[in-house]
């Protein structure tokens, strides 16, 4: 009976996608710096938030390969859905664009080619919270790989 069991398993793991997150992990609750949400992020993750008066900026960081950066601005309306879409048309003029990799309902993770020989990959969140638009996105200084980008995307879904 538990030959049968152990290759269920191994399906079952398949199905769900059993991926071992690459550094141990927690959750990190966001509402200290004004967003009521809890994401999971590496242990000992740095939090550094910006207020420029019009948007502010919070970076959630543990090099290396962990870097999202959150924009929040007074939303536009009420629609995530239409707010993702206006992400995804803006990246898609980008002339650095390159593949549309994975989209669902409020984002999207997609690939830009910086120069011939280097590939890149991003991704775009979009959450609603009352009156404020949080955009989600990899940090601004970094050049990541497909699999941290999923990672990053997954954590804060």
């Amino acid at each position: 009976m538990k030959w049968v069991l152990l290759p269920a398993l191994f399906i079952y793991c398949g199905l769900l996608s059993c991926r071992r997150d690459p550094v141990p992990m927690s959750t990190l609750d966001l509402q200290p710096y004004g967003i009521p949400m809890i994401i999971r992020a590496p242990d000992s993750t740095e939090v550094v938030q910006k207020d420029y008066n019009f948007m502010r900026d919070i970076t959630i960081r543990k090099l290396p390969g962990f870097d999202i950066q959150v924009f929040e601005l007074n939303a536009p309306s009420d629609d995530a859905a239409g707010e993702k879409l206006h992400q995804l048309t803006s990246v898609r003029e980008d002339p650095f664009f390159r593949e549309l990799i994975h989209e669902d309902e409020y984002g999207f993770i997609y690939s830009k080619a910086l120069d011939s020989a280097t590939l890149d990959y991003d991704f775009r969140l979009v959450k609603l919270f009352g009156d404020k638009e949080l955009i989600f996105q990899t940090g601004l200084a970094g050049s990541f790989t497909l699999e941290q980008v999923e990672w990053m995307y997954d954590c804060v879904k």
